[in-house]
């Protein structure tokens, strides 16, 4: 099952990464520590009235308590509203 993004919402996965040393659970951004709880996803779908230029595929980091969970049936479901996204990850 697909769950097609609407009302300026981000359909997420949760990207696993893994620690390679104890000093990475926190990664500076904008000179204040990123919180544990934000974390990586790819983003799936996006709806068509976002206004964030954040596509298919890219990584986002996401305020961790902003993301909801919906499950439908056997489904479940990862969304954010797209002010929530803190940043893009790029190489």
């Amino acid at each position: 099952m697909k769950l097609e993004a609407r009302n300026k919402r981000l359909v997420l996965d949760l990207v696993k990464q893994e620690k390679e040393e104890a000093n990475t659970e926190f990664v500076l951004v904008s000179k204040k520590a990123m919180r544990p709880d934000n974390n990586v996803y790819r983003v799936v779908d996006r709806s068509d009235d976002c206004t964030v230029s954040v596509h298919i595929g890219a990584l986002v980091v996401v305020e961790g308590n902003m993301v909801e969970e919906t499950k439908v049936g056997d489904s479940t479901f990862l969304t954010c509203k797209e002010n929530f996204v803190i940043g893009l990850l790029k190489d």
